[in-house]
């Protein structure tokens, strides 16, 4: 997690930027490239985000831009900058660390990797992706499944799917599959290594972006050169166009990211016309150094002149994706990236600790399906909620007492993370405390979303099952809004009282049984 501490006219405030590297790899490539273990020592994901937080402290001390001044909207402005973890994340670690069994080390490897929170994770044109007959990439998709839905790689993996639109047929039974059977968030798409790049704009691609949005998954597409990348944007509006004649109920579900777009081709306002469109992003990838400066300030000031905030009333920075492209490229080239976004000269000529924020992490999470489609239980019936409340001499929060009992879980095997997804606070501007957690019974594979938050700051703490009547809501919930007020009467009909760890513990593990 990225923090900012500004002062401006005689007031300090902090805002914390999560951090979401929107393009990385996992599997082996035909061509050499692997990345087969995140955790694995040295070269592994995890170890190349310590390797960029520490690039990074090394650019500070040797430039000393950790702080510096600036003006931001007309106002002096002092940024000074520091990475802290996830506090939840970082409290269920620690959690692990003091029971001293499975997972006991996390808690000491995060804290040289506390920068980047999550990383979206794809297949390459993996080796051994036509092991199984269903479509090209299943063995591919199966491999990403399993690290990213389960513990601990769940916490930090945003895994999407791969498939081949010219399988017809088997690449939208794919899509589906990824998504409701494998847990799988999003699709990559790769004309040039399967040889459709030549065909990109035609119906079987077309079918898989309508499919990818009735499933509210974002996709990216692998571009090499400028005229992929128009021939993409010429895909996006021939489906957009398709969508709003027959399924105009999945427009806001339909998003394409553009990947490797900006490499090569800053000041070509025909490649930055194919992102600036609705349903479209841009990620950053192979961008770094002076170049990833030039363009962000070029991209800018183009957008601002052109008064594209018209195109569909998204700002400049609400189009970009920080993304690496590892394991091709980096450490030094997320580096040489990512201080472009951060650094004196990045404010200066007019970016703001909002487009930050979008860049770094915010539109990633706003694409995810989990934000927007209903993340509820969709069929049986009603789970007890269990609050938590630590008496009044404990020198332990009830949010503890709540993290405690879910580590000790995680131990004993009876409940697995198949995915999480952070609260926001009232708007996306700034999140808070609560979470949406994704557990499934490792035996039964009994799946539930539970959303953990405060109801009494440090107090009171609930774990609520969410079922057919109770759907999470991204931006939290107020106690006096009457549709909020409707949301948790619904789940208070039935609860359990917890007053210390291991009574949280018994009544989570009632929900499971």
């Amino acid at each position: 997690m990225l923090t900012a501490t500004i002062e401006q006219e005689g007031k300090t405030r902090v805002e914390n930027i999560f951090v979401i590297d929107s393009h990385s790899h996992l599997g082996e490539d035909v061509d050499g490239a692997t990345m087969m273990n995140p955790l694995a020592p040295g070269t592994g994901t995890f170890d190349f985000w310590g390797n960029v937080q520490g690039r990074i402290k090394s650019y500070w001390v040797n430039t000393g831009e950790q702080s510096f001044s600036t003006n931001i909207d007309g106002k002096h402005t002092n940024i000074s900058w520091e990475f802290n973890p996830y506090p939840f994340t970082e409290n269920l670690y620690i959690a692990l660390e003091s029971l001293g069994k499975r997972h006991s080390d996390l808690n000491l490897k995060s804290k040289f990797y506390s920068f980047i929170d999550q990383s979206v994770v794809f297949p390459f044109q993996d080796v051994f992706r036509d092991k199984h007959p269903e479509a090209l990439y299943r063995a591919s998709n199966i491999n990403i499944s399993r690290f990213t839905t389960r513990f601990p790689f769940s916490m930090k993996l945003i895994g999407y799917a791969r498939c081949d639109p010219m399988e017809g047929e088997k690449a939208i039974k794919e899509v589906i599959y990824a998504r409701q059977v494998l847990g799988l968030r999003g699709l990559k798409l790769h004309p040039r290594s399967e040889r459709w790049i030549d065909d990109i704009n035609t119906d079987n691609p077309l079918k898989v972006l309508i499919e990818a949005a009735s499933h509210s998954m974002p996709v990216l597409f692998d571009t090499r050169g400028r005229g992929s990348i128009l021939d993409i944007a010429e895909l996006i509006k021939s489906t957009r166009t398709t969508i709003t004649q027959h399924y105009p109920e999945l427009l806001p579900h339909f998003k394409v990211i553009i990947a490797h777009f900006a490499q090569g081709n800053i000041g070509d306002y025909e490649v930055y016309n194919a992102i600036v469109q609705p349903n479209t992003y841009g990620d950053l990838s192979m961008l770094h150094g002076e170049g990833a400066g030039n363009f962000l300030e070029d991209f800018q000031k183009w957008f601002k002149v052109q008064n594209k905030i018209r195109v569909d009333n998204r700002d400049w920075s609400e189009y970009l994706l920080y993304a690496s492209d590892y394991p091709y490229f980096g450490d030094i080239h997320a580096q040489k990236l990512l201080i472009y976004i951060i650094n004196k000269q990045f404010f200066d000529r007019g970016g703001t600790i909002k487009d930050v924020r979008n860049i770094m992490g915010l539109n990633q999470i706003k694409i995810l399906p989990e934000y927007n489609l209903p993340q509820n239980k969709n069929n049986g019936s009603s789970l007890p909620c269990t609050l938590i409340s630590n008496p009044s001499n404990s020198n332990i929060t009830s949010y503890e007492i709540a993290i405690k009992a879910l580590a000790k879980l995680i131990v004993e095997n009876k409940v697995d993370i198949k995915r999480f997804c952070i609260q926001f606070k009232d708007t996306w501007d700034s999140f808070n405390d609560g979470i949406l957690l994704n557990a499934i019974t490792p035996t039964t594979k009994k799946e539930v979303p539970i959303m953990l938050s405060q109801l009494v700051k440090d107090q009171i703490a609930l774990f609520a099952p969410l079922n057919k009547e109770t759907a999470w809501n991204k931006f939290g919930y107020k106690y006096f809004n009457p549709k909020d007020r409707a949301f948790f009467a619904s789940i208070f009909k039935q609860n359990y009282l917890a007053m210390n760890e291991k009574q949280a513990v018994e009544c989570l593990t009632q929900i499971f049984n």
